[in-house]
């Protein structure tokens, strides 16, 4: 049994708490389905909601790029890793799924921030828009290449104009 709710999303009755059932709505969270999950799934939903393995495909084809923009071929970075090349290869076409520790060794050997295969994956996480999203893409890599000392000056200065928002919001 279903129960419809506003919001268009279907939930089973008596499959979830009432915490639950809280946590998505306030976060807005959607009911779908996914070929790779059996069972149905939330997903906070953006200007696209690609599959998994969509996202899988992008993260590989940014790989790809980032190995390409090194300069190195599957035969190069595979030892790198302790893997055979062939191996290594089944990430660049998405045949494997990319493991969090593996993102992080890849990204120090090709010379990437790890976020940007996540944010060549999946944008929407990153604004309401794709020029939302992309502006603050460029942000991040803006901050990313700043010397220390520029980065601690943006941190106060932030902090200060979050507070000054928060007294005048207070008022």
């Amino acid at each position: 049994m279903s129960l419809m709710y506003e919001n268009g999303t279907r939930r089973r009755a008596g499959f979830m708490s009432g915490k639950l059932d809280n946590y998505i709505d306030e976060n807005g969270l959607v009911q779908t389905s996914d070929p790779e999950v059996e069972k149905p799934i939330y997903r906070r939903p953006g200007f696209e909601t690609p599959e998994f393995s969509e996202l899988d495909q992008r993260m590989a084809d940014e790989l790809r790029a980032a190995r390409d923009k090194a300069g190195l071929t599957h035969a190069d970075v595979a030892p790198l890793l302790g893997l055979h090349p062939i191996v290594y290869g089944r990430y660049e076409r998405s045949e494997t799924k990319m493991h969090v520790t593996r993102l992080i060794h890849l990204s120090e050997l090709l010379g990437f921030s790890p976020i940007d295969l996540i944010m060549a994956a999946a944008p929407y996480r990153w604004g309401k828009t794709p020029a939302e999203a992309e502006s603050r893409r460029k942000l991040i890599k803006v901050v990313e290449s700043l010397p220390a000392d520029a980065v601690e000056s943006m941190l106060t200065m932030i902090d200060a104009m979050a507070k000054l928002r928060s007294e005048k919001d207070g008022k």
